[in-house]
């Protein structure tokens, strides 16, 4: 099977659930079809991955192919007052978390920008509460005097303040 795309989708999370990994199901799309049931119990281990066979879906053709499209990640930790690096292969399930904690991020700021007037400032993560969108155009004013170097959320585009959250949130 070639395989140009894979997409997860349906996505649950319970965050109750979730104590060493996060507890979820969803489903992953293999070039735009229902490919894998995957979902975790949120106590620690591995993924449950139940691919529709019948269908002609390869569980480990597809990790593998995700192995083959985004390598290796690493990440650097201590050990006994020594930094180490560990190195592991980027598979279908750490495809999967990812995705899951991409879409958690967008569900936060969404719910946030809803509630408030998101801004970067130093760094920081900063809100002024917010009504209604009526008062976008005076708030706008308002930021601007008050925070002249600061970055507002609500006024940028939806992608450049994902960025902007997950680096200072």
């Amino acid at each position: 099977m070639q395989i140009n795309k894979i997409e997860l989708k349906n996505i649950s999370h319970y965050a109750r659930g979730s104590e060493e990994t996060p507890c979820y199901n969803a489903t992953v799309y293999v070039n735009g079809k229902k490919a894998i049931e995957v979902g975790n119990d949120g106590h620690g281990g591995m993924d449950r991955q139940d691919a529709w066979h019948e269908k002609g879906f390869d569980l480990k053709e597809i990790n593998d192919w995700c192995i083959k499209t985004f390598g290796q990640k690493s990440f650097t930790y201590q050990s006994d007052g020594k930094e180490e690096v560990c190195t592991y292969d980027f598979d279908l399930e750490q495809f999967c978390h990812d995705e899951l904690y991409k879409w958690l991020d967008l569900k936060d700021l969404k719910k946030d920008m809803n509630k408030k007037y998101l801004f970067v400032e130093d760094k920081k993560l900063y809100g002024y509460p917010r009504k209604n969108k009526d008062q976008d155009v005076s708030f706008k004013t308002f930021f601007y005097e008050k925070h002249p170097s600061a970055k507002c959320l609500n006024f940028m585009s939806f992608d450049d303040a994902l960025t902007l959250y997950k680096e200072s949130a």
